[in-house]
């Protein structure tokens, strides 16, 4: 077994970067401009990179260019390319997918979730730190994270309570210019995201759902800004499209369950395979947490307040789910960018077969 060898020309592509923070993938944008181009380099230069190693191509939304193309889908479609690596939604992946397999070329792809975090009434005592949790899970970021725990499962014990601080939370929420100091939530990444998500609370209230959501005091300077209000959605039919689609904006969808059969049930009953989320005092026995897996690769479960995903460790999504495929972080992440060469040599000079002879 030879050592192995880079994959070669690899594109890394993400849809939406502008305000999506992390570099798993090397992402850059027109948001991050020079200073992190430059970090990027910087980077590649400690790896032993060679200069042109790493280009960094910015581009825009399909719109932004004359023949309705994109930047992204002009890189995809590039001959020359041994690898794609994709981040964004599901839409657009099978459009990379599509392309890739025309040339039978390696494609990872880390597409959308719609993941849940269940809380179970053991957690009771421990209510703030489970509002922390799912604060961050669904408002960090505008909610625009593929993982972003955006479907919220509460045992009907601690239903109510959690309900009302989750709602007084989430009205306190801190909305405005993501570069001032204090603020908490920034814009959607673009006018065609804020109308998606507002159309999304639109048709929640059409199924009957309750939306809370407190009207923003948005300054006027920035009333131009794709600015959208931080949502609870409660009265949630499991059919609806608030509870099965992916929002990708600042909108938790809330039901409630009773007994833990039931909460594995509905986190499992998704297409979308990527990450899920549980509170409970007590440990989750190995068949409860086998369950919980089922319907994602990667799983924040234990005690409240205790943090239990190392940035080191591998995420992606799930085979067989429309999350995408393949492996980011961790050793395995790295493995997704080499390959692997076997070189078989005799053991000795002048051996021979003999088979012929």
């Amino acid at each position: 077994m030879a050592e192995s060898l880079a994959q070669g020309m690899v594109c890394t592509a993400r849809r939406d970067v502008r305000r999506t923070p992390g570099l798993h993938r090397i992402p850059a944008s027109d948001r991050v401009g020079r200073r992190a181009r430059s970090e990027q380099f910087r980077w590649g230069k400690f790896a032993g990179a060679p200069p042109g190693a790493l280009n960094v191509v910015t581009g825009g939304p399909p719109e932004a260019l004359a023949d309705g193309s994109s930047t992204g889908q002009t890189l995809i479609d590039h001959p020359k390319l041994d690898k794609v690596s994709f981040t964004g939604s599901s839409a657009a992946g099978r459009s990379m997918l599509e392309s890739s397999a025309r040339r039978l070329r390696p494609t990872a792809l880390e597409l959308g979730g719609k993941s849940a975090f269940i809380v179970f009434d053991d957690s009771e005592e421990y209510l703030d730190a489970v509002v922390d949790w799912a604060m961050v899970g669904i408002f960090s970021n505008a909610g625009q994270v593929c993982s972003a725990t955006s479907r919220l499962l509460v045992q009907k014990g601690i239903e109510a309570e959690l309900t009302s601080r989750l709602k007084l939370a989430a009205a306190k929420i801190r909305v405005g210019d993501p570069m001032a100091e204090g603020t908490q939530m920034g814009p959607a990444v673009s006018k065609v995201q804020q109308e998606k998500i507002l159309d999304a609370l639109s048709r929640a209230r059409e199924a009957g759902c309750t939306v809370h959501a407190a009207e923003l005091a948005i300054p006027e300077a920035l009333q131009g800004g794709f600015y959208v209000p931080p949502a609870l959605v409660t009265e949630v039919p499991v059919d609806s499209s608030a509870w099965r689609d992916e929002i990708f904006g600042p909108v938790l969808a809330i039901r409630s369950f009773s007994t833990e059969d039931e909460a594995i049930e509905l986190a499992n009953a998704t297409h979308f395979g990527l990450a899920n989320a549980v509170g409970r005092r007590a440990l989750p026995t190995r068949s409860a947490a086998l369950g919980w897996l089922a319907s994602c690769r990667a799983a924040w479960c234990g005690r409240i307040a205790r943090r239990c995903y190392p940035p080191g460790t591998p995420f992606g999504g799930r085979v067989g789910k429309t999350s995408g495929f393949g492996w980011e972080l961790g050793v395995v992440g790295l493995m997704e960018y080499v390959s692997g060469k076997t070189v078989v040599s005799a053991a000795k000079p002048g051996f021979s077969w003999g088979a012929y002879s």
